[in-house]
C-alpha cells in the first residue's frame, strides 16, 4: 500500500522537474516557425539545383506498375527556368518554368508545359491517364551530388545525379549504348559462381539467377551500361550498375562490373543471325507481294518502336511495329484513314474473310541470314494470322457495313494485296 501512495507523488515531482527541461529542449530544437524552416529547406534545395553548371541526370520511373522501366532526362536549372532533355529525343531540348513550393512537404514542380517532361503525364483521347507519369515530386533528401525525389502520382522513388558532362553528349551516349542492348538472356559468372540474367528489354527489367535463387530489378540506361532502380542483392552482395560492351564482329554483348563485395561480374550473350536493329529498317525498300512490287521508304521511330512505310499508296502510309526483343517488324491490320463518316482499313485477309481488328492478324518480316538485305514475310502468330495467309485487303467501313475500297486508297490500283513476300532493302 505504501508503494501505491508514494508512486503518484514521486511521478508528480519528477514531472515537475522534467517539464521545464522539455520545454527548454523544444525551444532549442524548434527555435523558428515551421514555415521558416520549410523556406530554408527549399532555399537550400534551389541553391543545390542551380549550382550544377551542366545540370542533373534525372532517373525517371513513370507508371505505378513500372510498365516501361526507367528513362533518363537531363535537367538544368536557373532561377526560374529548367532546360529539359530526354533519351527519347536526343538532341532536342526544351525550356519551361519550374517552382519549389510547400504542399504538405517540399515539392519540386515542373508546372508549365514541356513536351519532354510531360510526355508521360499528358493524357490523350485513348489514354485519359496518359502513361501514368509524374511532373510534381516530393523532395526527400538533398546532398551536393544526389537529390532523392518521390513522384506525387506514382510514389516511385527517383533520383537527380549531378551531371559533369555536356547533356547532349550524355544523352547521345545513352542512345549509342542502349540501342545495342537487345539481349534477352546473358550468362557467365559473378565471382567464381555461375550466373544467368534474363532481360525483358521492353520494360527494362533484369532477373539474375545464382545458385537457383533469382532476384530482379528495373533499370535505366547510361552511356556505359545500366543503372538499377535499387541495388540488386545477389549472393549476399549488391549490384548497383553494370557496364555494357558490344562486339559487332561477333554479335556478342557483355555486361560487366563488380558487386559490393568486389566480386567481378561478367555476363555475355550472342545475337541471333535473324536479328535486325530498328535503325536498319530505314531508307528505300521494295515491298514485294504476289507478282507485284511497290517502292517504299521506311522511317523508324525508336521512341515508339514503330516504322512508317511511306509511299505504299497515294492515300495512306502504313505503320509497322518493331519487336525489339526479336529484332523483327510486324505489319498487321490497322486504320489508315479516318473521317467523320467512314474509315479506311488495311485488313488482313481476303474479300470473303478478313480481320480488321487493329494490331491482330498480319505478317512479320524477319531477316534472311543468307541475304541480309531481304526481310521475309510470314504469319505473325497473332489470332487468325495463319488463316490470312499473308493476304491483305483495303476496305471502307461506314459504321455499319464494309465496302471494297476505291481510289485514292488503293495499292497499285487494287484493293487486294495478296501473298505478301518480303521487304527488300535497296
Amino acid at each position: 500500500m505504501r508503494f501505491t501512495k508514494i508512486f503518484p507523488l514521486t511521478l508528480l515531482i519528477l514531472s515537475g522537474m522534467l517539464l521545464p527541461s522539455c520545454l527548454k529542449d523544444q525551444e532549442e530544437i524548434f527555435d523558428s516557425p515551421s514555415s521558416l524552416r520549410m523556406q530554408e529547406f527549399l532555399d537550400n534545395a534551389k541553391a543545390t539545383l542551380t549550382s550544377s553548371q551542366q545540370g542533373w541526370i534525372f532517373d525517371y520511373y513513370p507508371d505505378r506498375d513500372l510498365s516501361y522501366g526507367g528513362y533518363v532526362y537531363t535537367v538544368k536549372f536557373d532561377e526560374s527556368n529548367v532546360t529539359v532533355g530526354c533519351e527519347l529525343a536526343p538532341g532536342k531540348f526544351e525550356t519551361s518554368l519550374y517552382k519549389l513550393t510547400d504542399d504538405n512537404g517540399p515539392i519540386l514542380s515542373f508546372d508549365s508545359y514541356n513536351s519532354l517532361m510531360h510526355y508521360f503525364s499528358t493524357p490523350s483521347s485513348g489514354q485519359y491517364q496518359a502513361l501514368d507519369g509524374d511532373f510534381e515530386f516530393r523532395i526527400m533528401d538533398v546532398t551536393d551530388d544526389l537529390i532523392t525525389l518521390k513522384g506525387n502520382r506514382t510514389g516511385n522513388t527517383m533520383y537527380l545525379h549531378r551531371l559533369d558532362s555536356d547533356p547532349a553528349q550524355y544523352l547521345n551516349g545513352i542512345k549509342t549504348n542502349a540501342e545495342k542492348q537487345i539481349f534477352s538472356s546473358v550468362s557467365g559468372t559473378i565471382g567464381s559462381t555461375a550466373a544467368i540474367a534474363d532481360i525483358d528489354i521492353d520494360v527494362n527489367y533484369m532477373d539474375i539467377t545464382v545458385n537457383e535463387t533469382t532476384t530482379g530489378e528495373y533499370f535505366l540506361h547510361t552511356p556505359t551500361g545500366i543503372r538499377f532502380m535499387q541495388p540488386v542483392e545477389v549472393n549476399g552482395a549488391t549490384i548497383s550498375e553494370l557496364n555494357f560492351t558490344f562486339d559487332g564482329a561477333k554479335n556478342v554483348g557483355t555486361y560487366s562490373g563488380s558487386d559490393s563485395n568486389g566480386n567481378q561480374v561478367n555476363l555475355s550473350g550472342s545475337l541471333s543471325p535473324y536479328y535486325t536493329f530498328i535503325s536498319d529498317f530505314s531508307g528505300a525498300f521494295t515491298f514485294s507481294y504476289g507478282s507485284s512490287t511497290v517502292d517504299v521508304n521506311l522511317v523508324p521511330d525508336e521512341a515508339s518502336n514503330t516504322v512508317t512505310i511511306e509511299g505504299i499508296s497515294p492515300g495512306f502510309n502504313l505503320v509497322a511495329t518493331y519487336n525489339k526483343s526479336q529484332g523483327s517488324l510486324d505489319l498487321s491490320s490497322q486504320t489508315v484513314y479516318a473521317s467523320n463518316s467512314f474509315l479506311i482499313l488495311f485488313a488482313a485477309g481476303t474479300s470473303s474473310s478478313f480481320y480488321p481488328g487493329t494490331g491482330a492478324a498480319g505478317v512479320v518480316f524477319v531477316k534472311d541470314p543468307e541475304n541480309p538485305s531481304t526481310f521475309v514475310a510470314s504469319p505473325n502468330k497473332q489470332p487468325n494470322s495463319a488463316a490470312c495467309a499473308n493476304n491483305f485487303i483495303i476496305v471502307l467501313f461506314d459504321g455499319t457495313s464494309y465496302y471494297l475500297s476505291e481510289a485514292p486508297w488503293l495499292i497499285n490500283n487494287s484493293y487486294t494485296v495478296a501473298d505478301v513476300k518480303a521487304l527488300i532493302k535497296k
